[in-house]
């Protein structure tokens, strides 16, 4: 289905995904948040799928800890994918092309954009399921804390994402077109609120910028 873009760009978030969290942008940088949006809300076709289906629907067992408790108590799940279409990833292109500090920021505003889509999707996901008397947990993605992204292949598989909405993977399971979401979400009959990746498990923990400023990507 036909998805709409945010009113507004959450410019904050933007800002944290380029290292600049609440910092107030000079004219220069402002200038470059404008252009990059203005481009990107051209070129974005934003689409998304989702469906309701049983815990067997996905192979769990193999999925890890962190996804495994996230689900606790859950006995169905949300599927859901969200892709700004490719034309959003051939403007990202053109965009580093033309400029090298625009296309750096065109990339943190993309993914702004996406993850604010999938915030709109959720919320009407969320109405639809709670008038079947139903609760759901967050979004948890393939790849998250000790999750294998391999988990990616089902969960197309499971959505249909190729005819749906143009979703592909590559043979090492990243999405194609590259500003897209998949996502899993736990339904149950009583609230669930579902659990976080921590850093003990993330791929990047040793590497990672947040953990070297004393906080973390789930709060800065």
């Amino acid at each position: 289905m036909e998805l709409t873009l945010p009113p507004q760009l959450d410019t904050g978030t933007a800002l944290r995904y380029l290292g600049a969290a609440g910092w107030t942008p000079d004219d220069g940088t402002a200038r470059l948040l404008a252009g990059a949006e203005s481009a990107l809300r051209a070129a974005a076709t934003p689409r998304g799928v989702w469906r309701r289906l049983p815990l067997s629907a996905l192979p769990l067992a193999g999925a890890g800890r962190d996804l495994a408790r996230h689900l606790q108590g859950c006995t169905g799940l949300v599927l859901m994918a969200v892709t700004l279409g490719s034309g959003a990833d051939a403007a990202l292109r053109r965009l580093c092309l033309q400029d090298v500090a625009l296309g750096a920021v065109a990339d943190a505003v993309a993914s702004v954009l996406l993850e604010q889509v999938c915030d709109g999707f959720e919320a009407e996901i969320r109405a639809a399921v709670a008038a079947q008397g139903l609760h759901m947990t967050g979004r948890y993605s393939p790849g998250y804390g000790d999750c294998p992204l391999a988990l990616q292949q089902e969960l197309c598989l499971a959505l249909d994402t190729v005819r749906g909405i143009g979703l592909c993977l590559t043979p090492e399971y990243l999405m194609t077109p590259r500003k897209s979401v998949t996502a899993i979400l736990g339904t149950a009959d009583h609230p669930v609120t579902g659990a976080k990746a921590g850093c003990a498990t993330c791929a990047l923990r040793g590497d990672c910028a947040y953990r070297k400023r004393g906080t973390t990507c789930a709060t800065d």
